[in-house]
């Protein structure tokens, strides 16, 4: 009995200490809506394209790629755009002559940020509409067009409250037939981003 007794005073003395932290953790400001890094932004954007099509890789190789993103958004979601370009020179696969092709892509869709301070995450899926032109001297000049899809996952970072810097990844798929063969312009790309909010 004197034990229980005993227990019950320590706790009773130790009560209004508790209750006095839980009231200062209680009355700490919550992170406001405005605190929150913005998720809209542009971005100038550079990266390494790594092709699917087997074909396209044997020829072309592995090549640079460049892009303009816009994202607008709030706190988590943000629709995303973006245009890209590249252009990559090789041997044809049989015949070893001077081949050239150009990849033009505009893709749109959604990202979702997991993250919100000074370092964010997000990843996101789209549509994309992509252009090729091949030109060699075998089938002289072949040009067409498809609709892909594409999926996201990267990160930003604040170096200012202003300026970001994006680390990402992306896959793409795009079929189409430019002439009597059919082709994938799609594949991995890694690359980096410079920016700012807006």
């Amino acid at each position: 009995m004197r034990k229980l007794i005993l227990v019950l005073l320590v706790l009773s003395a130790g009560g209004p200490t508790l209750s006095a932290r839980q009231a200062e953790a209680g009355s700490a400001p919550a992170t406001s809506a405005s605190d929150i890094p913005s998720f809209s932004m542009v971005l100038l954007r550079a990266g390494v394209f790594l092709a699917s099509d087997s074909a396209y890789k044997d020829v072309y190789g592995t090549k640079p790629v460049f892009g303009l993103e816009v994202r607008i958004g709030k706190k988590a979601l943000a629709g995303w755009l973006e245009a890209t370009f590249r252009s990559a020179s090789g041997k044809s696969t049989f015949t070893k002559e001077d081949t050239k092709a150009t990849v033009i892509g505009a893709e749109a869709g959604a990202l979702y940020r997991f993250l919100t301070g000074k370092l964010s995450a997000y990843a996101g899926a789209g549509l994309g509409y992509y252009m090729l032109r091949e030109t060699n001297s075998f089938i002289g000049e072949a040009s067409g067009g498809g609709i892909g899809f594409c999926a996201v996952g990267g990160a930003t970072l604040a170096v200012t409250p202003s300026i970001v810097v994006d680390a990402r990844i992306k896959f793409s798929s795009g079929k189409m037939k430019p002439a009597d063969f059919d082709i994938n312009v799609g594949g991995l790309t890694l690359g980096l981003g410079v920016g700012i909010r807006i």
